[in-house]
This record gives structure tokens, C-alpha cells and sequence, in this order.
């Protein structure tokens, strides 16, 4: 049998990962989760391995792994321009979820599946937040909603996460395009692009 762990990974470009791994260190600040294990390959041959701590002007901020006995910690800064390659240890950790075989095969399907979660918002939030579809391909579209929809079930879950929902959020919006984001303003929710469902679910909490 194949091994289908990474089966629902979303290729992005290097700036993207850093940013999901930045996202991860922030809520491992508050507590909550674990950072993943990298190794940074840089162009003199050199390799890094440890924690992603911060991205700033042009340089990530890596935390080395423990040395032997030493309880100090080393932290390298490396400019991004001098990364050749990054490896995530353990990727399939940072896969929330897969998306299920049976996504919207049209966008008929899609909007209806659309529909439903927007009564399903209602019921939860006990207030009519709007669910829409931005411009996009199907296939990019029908699996973004997937990742939305678990990740909003998962908000929605407890009390804190409705009542946040519902006292922040008046419409969200699923986007396609090239910009993987999620943003929050003037009461409207956006995912946006070829997001992995770590990344989405991470920026969610942030914003809430």
C-alpha cells in the first residue's frame, strides 16, 4: 500500500514556507503546538538544522538543535538569498488535514457546498455570516474550500471560538490566485491561493 501522508501537500515557493514556519513559531510562543525540525541549505554547502525562530529584514532566524550535554543555545541568522534548498523534517506533521476524494467536481456542486457551510456558520454562531466565492479555478477553489471547512468546524468547536467568529466576521471569502494568505478586515474574512492547511489553520488563529 502507498504511503498517502502527503498526499494533500501544496507546493509553494520558499518566502511562503518561511512564512508558515514563522506562524508555527508564533503560536509555539503562546504555547500552543510544536515547531517542525528543518534543515536550511545555504550556498556555500553549509547546513543548518533546527528551529525557524523569526523572519526579518531579508534574514531567518534558525535556533540550532541541543549540542551533547550544553543547555546553551545557538541561534544563526542566514540571509534569505544565500538559501539553496529548505527541508521540512517530518512533513507530513504539517498537514492539518487531506482533502476528502469527493471535492466539488463542478462549480454548481461547489456553490451549494458553499451554501451549506454558510447555514452551518448560522446555526453555530446564532448570526447569518456570508459565504461567497471569489474568481478562481475549480480545482484550486473545491480544495481551498476543504481546508476552510475543516478549519472553520474546528473554530466553531468551542465557545471561544464561535463567539470570536461571530463578533469579527460578517462574510468570508474564498479567493484563487498566486497570493496564499489569509486576511481580516472591515468584518471580511479572505483565504486566498493554494494555502496548506497548517498554514491556513495557523493564520485563522492569529487572526481571531
Amino acid at each position: 500500500m502507498s504511503d498517502r501522508r502527503l498526499a494533500g501537500w501544496t507546493a509553494q515557493g520558499l518566502e511562503a514556507h518561511l512564512d508558515e514556519l514563522v506562524a508555527t513559531a508564533k503560536k509555539w510562543r503562546d504555547g500552543k503546538g510544536e515547531r517542525p525540525v528543518v534543515t536550511v541549505h545555504v550556498t556555500s554547502g553549509q547546513r543548518h538544522v533546527g528551529y525557524v525562530l523569526d523572519v526579518a529584514r531579508s534574514a531567518v532566524t534558525l535556533q540550532g538543535l541541543p549540542q551533547g550535554s550544553t543547555i546553551d543555545l545557538d541561534v544563526t541568522v542566514i540571509p534569505i538569498a544565500r538559501i539553496e534548498a529548505l527541508t521540512l523534517h517530518a512533513a507530513q506533521t504539517q498537514i492539518a488535514a487531506v482533502p476528502p476524494s469527493d471535492a466539488a467536481t463542478s462549480m454548481l456542486d461547489l456553490r451549494r457546498r458553499v451554501k451549506t457551510l454558510g447555514d452551518l456558520l448560522a446555526s453555530r454562531t446564532g448570526k447569518s455570516i456570508a459565504v461567497e466565492l471569489g474568481t478562481g479555478e475549480l480545482a484550486q477553489l473545491a480544495a481551498l474550500f476543504e481546508y476552510v471547512k475543516v478549519a472553520l468546524e474546528r473554530v466553531c468547536g468551542d465557545e471561544l471560538g464561535r463567539a470570536s467568529l461571530a463578533e469579527r466576521v460578517q462574510r468570508i471569502e474564498l479567493r484563487g490566485g498566486d497570493n496564499a494568505r489569509v486576511s481580516l478586515a472591515n468584518g471580511v474574512l479572505v483565504f486566498e491561493g493554494a494555502l496548506a492547511s497548517a498554514r491556513l489553520a495557523n493564520e485563522l488563529d492569529a487572526l481571531l
